[in-house]
């Protein structure tokens, strides 16, 4: 979900945020879904430092706030450590939402809102990468020059022709709600990237980083498919490609509809 779906909630969150420092810390029952035990807890120092700049924190189903303790903090970084540094470097505040109502994931530029019940270890994973493809898309890859509007826009916002997104966006669309006409089904990688460029870009971030195996597979199906995957692997991820899924034979003509919930080996991923 991207930037527009967040603006009445980020008021609240600015809001909240501005408690925390007089807040103390709540109990909440509720738990996180529990990373698998072989991931340690303890972090080297170095480590820790990339996520300085970051807040964690959590809010119950009653809007109360209180800040992450360092265990389930370390577990989020388990896997914020696994992308590159760059990759969310914008970010500034992680929320768990423990509201059974709320939305899976919102991701923006500078926020991800993650629900933290209701979903089991792989599947929260999988919504977090996703999100983190939105702060991507918005943050990292955002234009530095301003010059001249594309015919894409977030919401109200403007997207220029300088944004380096826009090449991953024109290979299947002509805007932010219009396929190009030669676009099929098999041009993307889940039945929610057909959403709009910007679900396009998450959900084929997520699967790269979680399925790489599977993705490589289906470039063989679609010229959009292999373009999509190698803007992956050399604008976002500089060349690295990861050991992640498996091929999913007898089903290269087919897609999921939403990549988050594909079974995957987390072990695999955060022990890589």
């Amino acid at each position: 979900m991207l930037l527009r779906l967040l603006s009445t909630f980020l008021v609240i969150q600015a809001l909240s945020f501005g408690l925390w420092q007089t807040m103390q810390p709540a109990s909440a029952e509720v738990q996180m879904p529990t990373i698998p035990e072989t991931i340690a807890v303890e972090h080297k120092a170095a480590e820790l430092a990339n996520f300085n700049h970051l807040k964690f924190a959590a809010r119950t189903k009653d809007d109360d706030f209180f800040l992450l303790d360092p265990v389930k903090r370390n577990e989020l970084i388990d896997v914020l450590k696994k992308l590159p540094s760059e990759h969310t470097s914008n970010l500034k505040n992680l929320v768990l939402d423990y509201d059974p109502k709320a939305h899976r994931g919102l991701g923006g530029k500078n926020i991800i809102i993650i629900r933290a019940v209701n979903m089991g270890p792989s599947e929260f994973t999988g919504v977090l990468v996703h999100e983190i493809g939105h702060s991507v898309d918005l943050g990292h890859l955002s234009e530095v020059n301003k010059s001249k509007k594309s015919d894409f826009k977030d919401g109200k916002k403007a997207i220029y022709e300088e944004d380096p997104s826009l090449d991953f966006y024109k290979i299947s669309w002509e805007n932010e709600s219009k396929r190009n006409k030669k676009a099929t089904n098999l041009d993307f990688v889940s039945g929610y990237a057909m959403s709009d460029p910007f679900e396009d870009f998450a959900e084929s971030y997520v699967y790269y980083v979680l399925h790489n195996k599977d993705f490589k597979s289906k470039t063989h199906t679609s010229d959009a498919m292999l373009q999509k995957y190698n803007f992956m692997k050399y604008v976002v991820f500089g060349g690295k490609e990861f050991e992640t899924g498996n091929i999913l034979t007898g089903k290269l003509n087919k897609r999921p509809w939403d990549i988050t919930v594909l079974s995957y080996d987390l072990n695999n991923f955060l022990n890589s």
